[in-house]
């Protein structure tokens, strides 16, 4: 969905620029087309954007992108905990899933990338606000990207209220999601687009922000409107 048409998102950015994160650069894992950069960029108009995807058919639109924005780059490859290859399978629509073994019609091959390994390729500087659109392969990823971790302020991740079927149920949901990025030093600290499935109207999934448990807001832990925590 274009990031115009959604509100809830707006909303959601709207209050975290009242936090005043820093951004150096945005890396955008399963960006996809990249509608959404300029209304990041809007927010940090400095920073340098990465957008990785499996999909090819992307190239030509971020080409445009990168002559509007500058500081914008962009790989075709799959995000993972070890640089190699994998293969991609393209769906009807504009995207596809990422498998180790070939399998099926259009089906190519991937390399495989570290975010470690592309944040250093590309020289993209620090401070990272990571953006995950995924699709439950989001463990795999975070194994890669341990050195982006300790210099990164802000994480976006879609995360699901179910196991999901085509990764063979390994994904978190989004509460043990929650629990694993505060093992790895990030709170939750908004939330925006929540989406339920069609049908019985269960909540599938949404998107979680995150930002470093040593951020000053989590040192006042009232509820009522007071003093800003101390820096």
């Amino acid at each position: 969905m274009p990031i115009e048409n959604s509100a809830h998102i707006a909303d959601a950015f709207a209050r975290i620029a009242e936090k005043k994160i820093e951004v150096g650069s945005l890396i955008n894992i399963g960006s996809g087309r990249g509608d959404d950069l300029g209304f990041y960029k809007s927010h940090w108009p400095d920073m340098q954007a990465l957008l990785i995807d499996m999909d090819p058919r992307f190239l030509e639109i971020w080409e445009k992108l990168a002559a509007t924005h500058e500081g914008t780059k962009y790989v075709v490859c799959g995000a993972s905990s070890e640089d190699g290859e994998g293969q991609f399978l393209k769906s009807n629509d504009v995207g596809g899933a990422l498998s180790k073994v070939a399998s099926g019609e259009n089906v190519h091959t991937t390399p495989l990338r570290k975010i470690d390994t592309l944040v250093k390729e590309f020289d993209m500087p620090g401070p990272y606000f990571m953006k995950f659109d995924t699709h439950g392969v989001e463990l795999d990823i975070l194994a890669g990207c341990e050195e982006t971790l300790k210099n990164t302020s802000l994480i976006m991740m879609e995360v699901y209220n179910f196991k999901l079927n085509f990764v063979d149920r390994k994904n978190l949901t989004f509460d043990e999601m929650s629990l694993h990025m505060k093992s790895l030093g990030f709170r939750c600290v908004d939330m925006c687009d929540p989406l339920f499935r069609p049908g019985d109207h269960a909540l599938w999934q949404m998107h979680l922000i995150f930002i470093r448990d040593d951020h000053p807001i989590w040192q006042r832990s009232s509820y009522g409107v007071g003093a800003p925590a101390a820096t």
